[in-house]
């Protein structure tokens, strides 16, 4: 029965760590070697899902002192540096995954949200396509490679990748990050187009709710934008940027209430208010 326990607790674990960083190559984290780090991993999952990212990162460095580190392990550890701040740290324990096994596509993906945080976008992308070439079906890795070269400013190349992408496999992040690589090449009625598609194959998806109130902003069209931002809190009531959204739109239909309500819900959750601020103020 303890054993069955046990393999219901790794299965658990593999299951919200491959939702965390995508799927795990064919045997990862079978190996015998793997046994003793697994009993960490799956004690270290409990305060990571609570928030407790301090007791999360001492089980899984106690789990370092006293298994044979396994790339699982490691990854889920420069995870929890990373959103300590500790980058460094992250990058190392990244790094240390990957010299137990290359191959490992998760920690290509980890050491490139880490380059990603540090701003350094070329060594980003290198990463997030070492991830495509272990595992070219990585959904993370392709939404990723294709925000990260839009943020470089390198817009045409997002797009091509992207619509690659997406002739190999329809998914809603692809069609949002499409969406919003083509915002900045204000081409606006595709990128429209892209987020209603991502709709189509998602209509519960706040984050293209949310895209499109920001893209009628944009446009000047906040009536349809506070229909779109509540759609999209109706979903997610905690989604920062809809709050922002709603905000700003329902400012400029002078419904100054519900974009004080907004706005400070917004700004709680670290966006930028100024402009709907500037508004309420005139």
């Amino acid at each position: 029965m303890l054993a069955v326990r046990r393999d219901l607790a790794v299965l658990t674990l593999l299951s919200g760590f491959a939702a965390l960083f995508g799927p795990f190559p064919a045997g990862a984290g079978q190996s015998s070697t793997a046994e003793v780090a697994t009993s960490y991993l799956c004690a270290a999952a409990i305060p990571l899902q609570a928030g407790d990212l301090d007791e999360a990162a001492a089980i899984l460095e106690e789990g370092l002192t006293r298994a044979k580190p396994t790339p699982e392990l490691l990854t889920m550890l420069a995870d929890v540096y990373r959103q300590q701040g500790r980058l460094t740290a992250a990058t190392t324990a990244a790094e240390d995954a990957l010299a137990v096994d290359p191959a490992f596509a998760p920690a290509h993906l980890q050491l490139g949200d880490i380059y990603l945080e540090l701003g350094w976008l070329d060594s980003a992308t290198e990463n997030y396509r070492a991830a495509l070439k272990v595992d070219e079906h990585a959904a993370a890795a392709r939404y990723r490679l294709v925000s990260c070269l839009a943020r470089a400013g390198r817009l045409r190349a997002a797009e091509q990748e992207c619509r690659a992408f997406l002739a190999q496999e329809e998914n809603p992040p692809l069609y949002l990050a499409l969406g919003e690589t083509l915002e900045q090449l204000e081409r606006y009625q595709e990128a429209m187009a892209a987020y209603d598609r991502a709709l189509i194959l998602d209509e519960r998806s706040a984050d293209a709710h949310s895209h499109r109130a920001g893209l009628l902003c944009r446009l000047g069209e906040y009536g349809d934008a506070v229909k779109a931002g509540r759609a999209a809190l109706d979903i997610d009531p905690d989604h920062a940027e809809a709050h922002g959204w709603l905000g700003l739109a329902s400012a400029h239909c002078e419904d100054f209430l519900s974009a004080y309500s907004h706005a400070v819900k917004a700004e709680q959750a670290g966006l930028d208010m100024s402009d709907v601020w500037s508004l309420l103020q005139e």
